[in-house]
């Protein structure tokens, strides 16, 4: 007999795991943690991204299920 039940528990634990999303905000790179506590600016300029992958990326909003993600993304985007 097949297991149908794990789809579903792993589909459940990746909803409720916290969510960081990074993104454009008034031109600015931000980011908004899993609180809804609203949007961070970080001061770095979205229009500075020398490639336009990244600059669609940003617009599109990038999701990250963990704040080391987010941080990881938030140096290669910043610095």
């Amino acid at each position: 007999m097949k297991n149908t039940w794990l789809p579903a528990l792993a589909l459940a634990l990746l909803l409720a795991a916290p969510a960081y999303t990074l993104g454009v905000r008034d031109g600015q790179i931000a980011w908004r943690g899993a609180a809804p506590d609203g949007w961070h600016l970080t001061g770095a300029s979205a229009d500075a991204l020398p490639a336009a992958a990244d600059r669609a990326a940003l617009s599109q909003g990038l999701v990250f299920g963990t704040r080391a993600a987010l941080t990881r993304a938030l140096e290669d985007f910043c610095s």
